[in-house]
């Protein structure tokens, strides 16, 4: 009988356990696309293709972020709402333009979903 409840409250807690597979964020390649890290000239520019996919719930936002020569606290610069049909699949292509400033750029790519589980790329930039 022990064996018997003991058993039932590991499977109990097992079967609580949450998920948290955050969406799938891939950045697309190609000739067109960035996708690593690169050196740029003053006020360069440089496209980034995203795709989101749903893995556990809806998808929510994608939304890019920058930090500047090491700095902390990243500034949000784009962000887009999912609209109805893109839920469970949704992609993205950004173009950025540099600083006319010589320095680091560390532009971070995220995508959330409707849980707050989120994915990250992230691309550092090198202006000379």
């Amino acid at each position: 009988m022990r064996m018997t409840i003991l058993l039932s409250l590991i499977f109990l807690i097992a079967s609580c356990k949450k998920d948290n597979t955050p969406p799938d964020l891939q950045f697309k390649t190609g000739a067109n696309y960035t996708s690593t890290n690169l050196t740029l000239g003053l006020g360069g520019s440089f496209t980034v293709g995203l795709i989101a996919n749903k893995e556990k719930d809806d998808l929510n936002l994608i939304y890019t972020e920058v930090a500047f020569d090491g700095t902390n606290s990243p500034n949000r610069i784009f962000h887009t709402y999912m609209n109805s049909s893109e839920r469970k699949h949704a992609e993205r292509d950004i173009t950025i333009t540099c600083r006319n400033q010589a320095g680091t750029e560390r532009w971070v790519f995220n995508v959330n979903d409707a849980d707050g589980r989120i994915s990250k790329k992230e691309i550092k930039v090198t202006v000379q």
